[in-house]
């Protein structure tokens, strides 16, 4: 895609409620250069650095989303490949890892996935939802098996149109792109079968009574 047409469907996102985030050319990273972020991670070769970086700068742009002037910075001139943020909005994504999972997955759930935004990864497929209370980006499991990862509040997806060094390439299926259907709204993971850790995992955090705080 050209690097105006580019730019228009990214604004053209952005009326649409999601935030598009420019990733480098041919690859899944983030662009922080073109974003106005200083890259340190390039220049340090760290990935503990990377893995920060990214997941702070997603968080804070969901808490603090850009407007259109700054997709018109981040796009313009821009050869890249382009992402989907997560969790502005309570955007949530489930990045299927393969075929299998995801049939696995929505042989029991056909209703939710025919009525909201689909897409063909070049092994598997995203599903994007609307849930009700944020949610953390995490892994993605069906029972005892992973089978993908869930993108939201401090991750994001690859999307449509990227494609990858491989020649590999992300495709809307047809009638369901964020411009045919609005994402459905889910309570939580749990509701569709699928948890953020294994069920076994599950079940002992909620012994120790894992993930809260008490308020201070």
């Amino acid at each position: 895609m050209q690097s105006g047409v580019l730019t228009d469907y990214a604004v053209k996102l952005l009326e649409r409620g999601y935030i598009c985030v420019p990733l480098r050319a041919g690859g899944k990273h983030l662009d922080l250069a073109a974003m106005e972020y200083d890259p340190v991670h390039l220049r340090t070769l760290r990935k503990d650095l990377k893995e920060l970086a990214f997941t702070a700068t997603t968080f804070h742009l969901a808490q603090k989303p850009p407007g259109s002037g700054d997709i018109l910075r981040w796009f313009r001139g821009f050869a890249g490949n382009i992402g989907i943020l997560g969790g502005y909005g309570n955007l949530m994504v489930l990045d299927f890892d393969d075929k299998a999972g995801y049939r696995a997955w929505v042989e029991d759930h056909k209703e939710i996935a025919g009525r909201t935004p689909l897409a063909r990864s070049p092994n598997g497929f995203h599903v994007y939802l609307r849930t009700r209370e944020p949610m953390v980006s995490s892994s993605l499991h069906l029972g005892l098996r992973r089978i993908g990862h869930v993108k939201a509040l401090g991750g994001y997806v690859v999307a449509c149109p990227s494609a990858l060094k491989d020649g590999s390439s992300y495709s809307w299926l047809d009638g369901q792109s964020p411009f045919d259907v609005e994402p459905q709204a889910v309570d939580d993971l749990a509701g569709m079968s699928l948890r953020p850790v294994s069920a076994l995992k599950h079940h002992y955090d909620r012994l120790l009574k894992r993930g809260f705080f008490e308020r201070q």
